[in-house]
């Protein structure tokens, strides 16, 4: 008679499907999604400072961890990855513990980052209303920026990524194309950043809000209402390394789909040591950039009022864009097809990152499922998709309910995941 299995599963049911590419494209828009805009509206928690040179300090501890975390997916190249590396390194309730704290942050980030999708309609038209001084383009931004507005958007991207999600060839071939477009838009981005001058801007921002001076009005608000620069922007670049350090994670997501990788070795490398250093480039030249073409002083100006609510008459006029650049790019060039291209450069990382996030969360549901702390279901396998149906479809009612705790309870928002990350990768690295 035979005997009776403990754990009934002999293999994963998973295929390696995943290129170097996708999972290289992937781990960019996972990391990056949402940060530029960040990096404008943050300007002030570090005001002057040489940003390119906290981007490059703050490279090498990235790159530190992000080596481990590559040693994970190669030697255990397996769904969930760098999870079963931590249990096995450390002790499987260390792992598990650690790893339930960051699938708990990687799941409400999921929520969030879907919530606030909407905000990024509600700049697009918002822009597109100011500048032709429409009524119905502002309502449909101001629609966008509701409550209402923001969770029939999060529910429609989550339900969007998790169907893509549902299979794997079909997300992956999504990923790859947008991660290529998103590219191509980022380069043409930069381009037209390089073209931009502080004084043609400062020219046209004056013209288009009637404030004389606008641009220099901006900057003596903020400082008359607190805001002061660094005396020495190189000594006070390591004032900007815990956010720059935020801006960095997340690269560990691609060791919990290095089970399903063609290369393994090749694609762990791209997808998460040589991610980061391109990831570092691309913060490093977008800031520039960004500070070449409108003013240090001035964005860290604008990020300060509207982080302090401070009356300013130019904000004022155009508060309903926030940090969202590629405004200030249209009213410079005045070419609303490059104004949807800027858009394009900045939002779709942020879209596309969501279908491989849905991917990792369900990884580690599966390697959970694996070690016997999560029930056995959750591993199921469909034989025609590679896809594990059940713990997809647990991690789209997650991130929907996800998407209303942020709508409907404020209180969701005074936790900071990113401090579990911060732990999470801490505790990874020592064991």
């Amino acid at each position: 008679m035979e005997a009776k299995k403990v754990f009934l599963r002999e293999s994963s049911g998973l295929v390696r499907e995943v290129s170097p590419w996708s999972s290289l494209l992937a781990s960019w828009a996972l990391v990056t999604g949402g940060i530029p805009i960040l990096i404008i509206q943050w300007l002030y928690l570090a005001p002057g400072i040489n940003w390119t040179l906290s981007f490059l300090v703050t490279l090498i501890p990235a790159l530190g961890s992000a080596f481990l975390f590559y040693v994970s997916g190669v030697s255990m190249p397996r769904a969930g990855g760098d999870y079963v590396f931590n249990t096995r390194a450390s002790s499987p309730w260390v792992g598990f513990v650690n790893y339930f704290g960051l699938f708990v942050a990687f799941a409400l980030s999921l929520g969030l980052y879907s919530y606030y999708a909407a905000s990024w309609f509600s700049y697009l038209f918002s822009g597109l209303g100011l500048y032709y001084n429409n009524q119905a383009l502002l309502n449909l931004g101001n629609f966008f920026g509701s409550t209402n507005g923001s969770v029939i958007v999060g529910v429609v991207v989550v339900v969007i990524s998790s169907l893509l999600a549902f299979s794997n060839r079909l997300a992956w071939k999504f990923v790859l194309v947008s991660g290529i477009v998103s590219v191509i838009s980022t380069v043409i981005l930069f381009a037209t950043l390089a073209t931009i001058s502080t004084s043609s801007f400062a020219q046209a921002l004056s013209s288009f809000t009637g404030v004389n001076n606008a641009y220099n009005e901006v900057i003596n608000d903020a400082v008359s209402n607190g805001l002061s620069f660094v005396p020495n922007p190189i000594a006070g670049a390591l004032l900007g390394i815990p956010v720059v350090w935020y801006y960095f994670t997340w690269y560990n997501l691609p060791a919990s789909w290095s089970g399903e990788m063609k290369s393994v070795r090749k694609n762990v490398m791209y997808s998460i040591v040589v991610s980061i250093l391109l990831i570092a480039l691309y913060y490093a030249i977008f800031t520039q950039l960004s500070l070449d073409a409108f003013g240090n002083k001035f964005l860290t100006a604008w990020s300060y009022i509207s982080a302090n609510g401070v009356n300013d008459p130019v904000y004022n006029s155009l508060s309903s864009i926030g940090p969202f650049i590629p405004f200030f790019v249209l009213l410079v060039n005045h070419n609303v097809a490059l104004y949807f291209i800027s858009f394009l450069a900045l939002w779709l990382p942020n879209f596309y990152s969501n279908p491989p996030l849905v991917i990792a969360l369900t990884r580690y549901l599966f390697a959970w499922s694996f070690d016997r702390v999560a029930p056995a279901w959750l591993a199921d396998v469909n034989d025609r998709l590679h896809v594990p149906l059940k713990a997809t479809a647990i991690i789209t009612a997650v991130g929907i309910i996800g998407v209303l705790m942020y709508a409907y309870l404020p209180v969701i928002e005074t936790v900071d995941v990113t401090v579990v990350f911060q732990i999470g990768y801490a505790v990874f690295a020592i064991s």
